[in-house]
């Protein structure tokens, strides 16, 4: 009767053969993930690009005045909003001592 498996010189090199196509295959999931890796990067690097591009035809159709008073107007809002949290935050105290005295 035959062996069921050949356990001859020939198994060395199919495991030898496993083992270079397993490092081959490693070897080429390496080269993809460095290529993703580069194509993210330069798909980044056009967003940001094009970002930049974008805001500086966004500033050229707003006229000067009007960026200037509307970051004026921004810029008064933020002092109301500082203003408004202090008051509030007096508010508190001077209720949590009312509501301590009771």
């Amino acid at each position: 009767m035959r062996p069921l498996r050949d356990t001859g010189p020939s198994v060395p090199r199919e495991k030898k053969a496993l083992q270079d196509e397993l490092e081959t295959r490693c070897n080429q999931v390496r080269s993809a993930e460095k290529k993703l890796q580069h194509k993210e990067l330069e798909a980044q690097e056009q967003i940001t690009y094009i970002r930049q591009e974008y805001e500086i035809k966004l500033k050229g159709l707003m006229p000067a005045s009007l960026r200037q008073e509307l970051e004026d107007t921004i810029s008064s809002l933020k002092s109301q909003v500082n203003f408004l949290q202090k008051r509030a935050s007096i508010l508190q105290e001077e209720l949590t001592t009312y509501q301590g005295r009771r």
